[in-house]
């Protein structure tokens, strides 16, 4: 079984992330804040994440950025997920496989993106 880390401070989109992870045979823990992340990515080793970009206090990108700075975290697969307009593109030397848009994404998209990280972790 798959273990997702969800990194999501408002708690209604936690949960539905959460869902559809358990959904798609996952194990998944939440937490709120990316310093909470790096001691759980720590603790857990989870195979892949779910990554919302405006959180309160650092960002998503901050953590990103410190994941790169550690060689055994840089490959870890990440879905963003976030009400921000992101270029994939952009993201993907950051170990982004899939964005999300909090706005239009479908229970098929999300479905989607945790295949992606499914086929990372293997």
């Amino acid at each position: 079984m798959k273990k997702l880390l969800i990194i999501e401070d408002d708690p209604q989109w936690a949960a539905v992330l959460e869902r559809y992870a358990l959904e798609a045979g996952c194990t998944a823990r939440t937490v709120v804040a990316a310093g909470q992340a790096m001691a759980m990515i720590d603790e857990w080793r989870p195979d892949g994440l779910i990554l919302d970009m405006l959180l309160a206090g650092e960002t998503g990108m901050a953590l990103l950025n410190e994941l790169q700075s550690h060689e055994d975290l840089a490959r870890l697969p990440v879905v963003v997920c976030s009400n921000v307009a992101l270029d994939l593109d952009q993201l993907r030397p950051f170990g982004v496989r899939a964005v999300l848009d909090k706005a239009r994404m479908t229970p098929d998209d999300v479905r989607a993106a945790l295949s992606v990280l499914g086929e990372e972790a293997e």
